[in-house]
C-alpha cells in the first residue's frame, strides 16, 4: 500500500503537467488570431492586385484598413503571452506589432517595395510563433503548446 502512494502521486503530477502542456486558447485570443488571419488575407490580395495592375491607380487603402485590425490583434497577442510569461512569444508579438507599423507606414507612403518587405517579415514572424507555440488538432482547430 505504501509503495503505491508515491507512484500514484507521481502519476497525478505527470498527468497534470501533460494536461496543462496543450490548452485551448481563450476566446479573445482565438478571435485575435482569426482577425489577424483575415487581415493578412486582405493584405496579400491587395499586394497581388497592385502587382497585377502595374503602374497607375494603385489602391493602398486595404493595407491601412488591415493594419488597423492587426494592431489590435497584436496588442491582444502580446498581452496573452506576457500574461503567461512566455518571453520568446512575447518578443515575436512585439516584432509583429513593429512590422504592422512598418506596413502601415509603407502603405501611407505608397511604397510598394516596403509594403512587400513588411509583409514578408510579418509572415516570417507569424510562422515562427505558430511553429513554436501552436499545435493543429485533427479537427482543424489549434491548441497552445
Amino acid at each position: 500500500m505504501r509503495r503505491t502512494a508515491p507512484a500514484v502521486g507521481v502519476t497525478i503530477v505527470v498527468l497534470t503537467l501533460a494536461a496543462g502542456a496543450d490548452e485551448k486558447p481563450p476566446a479573445g485570443y482565438q478571435q485575435a488570431m482569426r482577425d489577424n488571419g483575415q487581415a493578412m488575407q486582405i493584405v496579400r490580395q491587395a499586394a497581388k492586385e497592385i502587382e497585377d495592375s502595374g503602374a497607375g491607380a494603385q489602391d493602398y487603402m486595404p493595407f491601412e484598413q488591415a493594419t488597423g485590425t492587426m494592431k489590435k490583434s497584436f496588442a491582444a497577442t502580446l498581452e496573452f503571452w506576457q500574461g503567461r510569461k512566455v518571453d520568446d512569444a512575447a518578443k515575436l508579438a512585439e516584432a509583429g506589432a513593429k512590422q504592422v507599423a512598418d506596413l502601415e507606414a509603407a502603405a501611407k507612403d505608397r511604397d510598394y517595395r516596403e509594403v512587400l518587405d513588411s509583409i514578408v517579415a510579418l509572415n516570417q514572424t507569424c510562422a515562427a510563433c505558430h511553429a513554436a507555440h501552436r499545435s493543429r488538432l485533427p479537427d482543424g482547430t489549434f491548441e497552445i503548446k
